[in-house]
């Protein structure tokens, strides 16, 4: 929960300096090209994160990593302040709040959707068109599959979670044939 809080703060912040400057689409390329460098080794992951390490050893690091991927003076200010408040531990989180608010900008929102099977791109397109005829935006799907669910779909859309699974609708009759 905290670091929910931290990295939408964070990530705010950087993105109304990006509004500001209208970098916001080439700062969320920067921060995930940093990401993915970053989730890449475990050692290089652990030595940012880690309060155990010198911080001047973390900033030749980065500055190290920047001169490589090319990063502009805004993004390697920014990691340098997560390196400084201890906050490079929310680096994913913050590039996940960043998204988000690029995907509001935009008038998107994006759904997760779980599914017991894979589904083929037409059907994903008619689930797509459905939930934003509910939610009045344009849907973005992230389909992920969970064989648990037996069959049917959840999606979950702005923190509200439409349960259309099998699973569910199972456990529901056994609660009500309980309860008699």
């Amino acid at each position: 929960m905290k670091g929910d809080l931290v990295a939408r703060r964070y990530a705010q912040a950087l993105f109304e300096v990006g509004e500001e400057e209208a970098k916001e689409k080439q700062f969320f390329k920067e921060l995930e090209t940093v990401a993915e460098v970053v989730a890449s080794s475990n050692e290089l992951k652990s030595i940012l994160e880690s309060p155990l390490y010198d911080l001047f050893l973390k900033r030749r690091i980065l500055d190290n990593i920047a001169n490589k991927i090319g990063l502009s003076q805004y993004m390697l200010r920014f990691l340098d302040i997560l390196l400084e408040k201890d906050r490079f531990k929310y680096l994913d989180d913050i590039l996940d709040s960043y998204h988000t608010l690029l995907d509001e900008k935009a008038g998107k929102v994006r759904v997760q959707l779980l599914t017991a099977m894979d589904l083929d791109g037409d059907m994903v397109n008619k689930i797509a068109q459905a939930l934003s005829r509910i939610i009045g935006k344009e849907v973005v799907v992230e389909v992920e599959k969970d064989q648990s669910l037996i069959g049917g779909v959840i999606a979950e859309v702005e923190g509200i979670v439409y349960d259309g699974s099998i699973k569910t609708q199972l456990e529901k009759i056994k609660q009500s044939l309980k309860e008699r």
